[in-house]
């Protein structure tokens, strides 16, 4: 059987780990005239310490970027290749993955998993998942495929000028928002675009709804993978594990830790995400 490689990239809130044969490309984090690599060069922590004073962006991985990790996993021994990307209508990250691959001459599966951050991390260990039980090459893109509309995406912030900044809200109704205390639940549609899926007034209502939502969807699920990611902020975190916490002991996997610096430039520090891949 041939061996498998998966690569994605830091979108996806997941570490490389070449042992298990994932490999990462980091997208970048720009001020200014500096660019710094998420997860290589710059932490969560270092960009909320700078987040308000540079306004800092983010950019995609250059083609140049992921050949020279794509020229790494060929150097490794692997043959084929199942990509992970974020969903294309929110990064150019897509198709310069695709650009790159058409380039090698590496066999290869491009997945558009039309999410952003932890459930893209999700698929891409379900994608490990299926290449450890012997699946097929062919297999294993068409039960990621069939697995997107399994894969959801809850969050919430409470400081709404990141959202204004990235144009994901407009000012006069984040200034509205901020006044009202509106922490709105964002999600992901089955376009792949981040959408406002309820307007809840105050943090504590906002993070119960994330909970209560993630309960009612996974009620009558017995294999899913987990996953809880937050901004700068974690005092809420044992909270919402506490009241998760039957679900985090049945889940298959489950993974914690903050957004990285990518995801955290358009989120800001008091972000909370929960997410979920039924299996």
């Amino acid at each position: 059987m041939s061996k498998i490689a998966i690569l994605t990239d830091s979108a996806s809130n997941i570490t490389e780990n070449t042992t298990e044969g994932i490999f990462v490309v980091p997208l970048y984090v720009n001020y200014g005239n500096e660019s710094k690599k998420d997860l290589v060069e710059i932490t969560p922590e270092e960009l909320f310490d700078k987040i308000d004073d540079e306004n800092p962006s983010t950019s995609a991985p250059s083609i140049d970027d992921f050949g020279e990790k794509i020229q790494m996993i060929k150097d490794l021994g692997y043959q084929e290749v199942i990509a992970v990307a974020v969903s294309q209508t929110l990064s150019g990250t897509y198709n310069a993955m695709r650009l790159a691959l058409e380039d090698q001459d590496l066999p290869f599966k491009l997945i558009d998993s039309k999410t952003i951050t932890m459930p893209q991390g999700l698929l891409v260990m379900y994608a490990r998942h299926l290449i450890n039980e012997g699946h097929s090459f062919d297999e294993i893109e068409t039960i990621l495929n069939n697995k997107l509309h399994d894969a959801k995406v809850y969050a919430t912030v409470s400081d709404l000028q990141y959202l204004i900044r990235g144009g994901r809200l407009s000012k006069i109704k984040g200034l509205v928002g901020g006044a009202l205390k509106i922490n709105p639940i964002l999600t992901i549609d089955e376009n792949g675009e981040i959408g406002k899926y309820r307007s809840i007034i105050g943090k504590k209502r906002a993070l119960n709804f994330l909970v209560d939502q993630v309960k009612a969807d996974l009620a009558n699920c017995n294999n899913y993978y987990l996953a809880i990611a937050y901004g700068r902020h974690q005092e809420d975190i044992a909270e919402i594990k506490e009241q998760l916490s039957e679900l985090v002991e049945r889940a298959d996997l489950y993974l914690e830790g903050p957004v990285t610096a990518v995801l955290g430039c358009h989120s800001g520090p008091s972000a909370y995400v929960v997410s979920y891949l039924k299996k």
